[in-house]
């Protein structure tokens, strides 16, 4: 039997760039599939702003600097796996010229996303090496803050046999200060309760809903929103 180990509690611990993960959404918006590229190797994140040079005259010789607009930009890299659902998602994208949306999963569990265009995707194939993929994707807009996640984006229950869902949400540090049904916001401790990153979604309370989709809206302590879809047979 394995023994179980303390956590180390230093803030100031360093990570390493393993445990960096992109992935590309294969769902829809309203519900994503997070389909982590196979293979990686690299995913740097790069963010930059324009140089707007505003010296002038009068100020004593030296030149001054303010921001302009910001852009982000992602350089992949790794391995060719013909078979990753991931991969065959970026060619798909580079060869019909469409935008990905993307999220950066960080090794406390909080992500980052973001919309962009696969502006290089190619492949070197050496006689004596593995054959590996770079490319570039360019934002197209903003690239989110760091927010929590959570594991599941959809699932489905049968009404009649209906048991307590657990939901996990990253960073286990995160609050919750809300769940809401659509409109309706559910009773703590009654219809759902919450404790280090467990959110359980009571099965009292999923056995008394009607058959249909109803979306969760998971309102955290850092002010970000968490939505998953919830639907139930009979």
């Amino acid at each position: 039997m394995s023994a179980i180990l303390p956590e180390n509690p230093s803030q100031s611990n360093a990570t390493v760039g393993k445990d960096y993960l992109l992935s590309i959404n294969t769902g829809t918006v309203a519900v994503p599939v997070w389909t982590l590229v196979g293979g990686q190797r690299g995913a740097s994140l790069s963010r930059t702003a324009d140089e707007i040079k505003v010296g002038h005259k009068t100020s004593g010789g030296w030149n001054s600097v303010k921001a302009g607009l910001r852009s982000w930009g992602i350089d992949l890299s790794g391995l060719v796996l013909l078979q990753d659902e991931g991969v065959r998602a970026l060619e798909t994208a580079f060869m019909n010229g469409q935008e990905v949306n993307v999220r950066l999963l960080y090794p406390n569990g909080s992500v980052q996303t973001g919309w962009g265009s696969l502006t290089d995707f190619s492949m070197e194939t050496p006689h004596d090496g593995e054959a590996s993929l770079k490319g570039k994707i360019s934002g197209n807009g903003a690239l989110s803050a760091r927010t929590p996640d959570v594991d599941v984006y959809s699932f489905t229950m049968s009404k009649a046999a209906a048991t307590d869902k657990v939901l996990t949400i990253t960073p286990s540090t995160t609050t919750v200060t809300s769940v809401k049904n659509g409109a309706t916001t559910l009773t703590s401790l009654a219809d759902y309760s919450y404790t280090a990153g467990a959110l359980t979604v009571e099965s009292t309370y999923i056995s008394g809903l009607a058959v249909g989709t109803h979306v969760l809206t998971i309102t955290t302590g850092e002010n970000a929103t968490l939505t998953v879809a919830m639907t139930l047979t009979a």
